[in-house]
């Protein structure tokens, strides 16, 4: 049931009129992040889609819809895009990354 509330709780953030942050970013190992944000009350940024690219080539992709599988999940708490050496991305950027990686 942790699930479903997980689920319930990143679908109305995601569903919100609250603005959407895009970002990317690529680590030491080759994975390229894709994210999809919405900041909370507290200020903070909640990840409501995640899409990765690993240096298998395969993609990943992870939403309210679609939390987890044997390969990942989206994150489970707020990310600090910072930390993480992300760079912004435009909404029409992070659709045309998002559909690519659906192929």
């Amino acid at each position: 049931m942790l699930q479903d509330r997980r689920k319930d709780a990143l679908r109305a953030l995601d569903e919100s009129d609250r603005p959407h942050w895009y970002w990317h970013g690529v680590d030491d190992d080759g994975h390229v992040w894709l994210f999809e944000t919405v900041i909370d009350d507290g200020g903070e940024y909640w990840p409501v889609r995640h899409a990765e690219l690993g240096s298998d080539g395969l993609a990943r992709r992870y939403s309210w819809s679609h939390i987890e599988d044997e390969h990942g999940f989206l994150a489970e708490g707020p990310i600090y895009p910072d930390d993480f050496g992300l760079n912004a991305l435009t909404a029409e950027e992070f659709g045309t990354l998002w559909a690519a990686l659906s192929r």
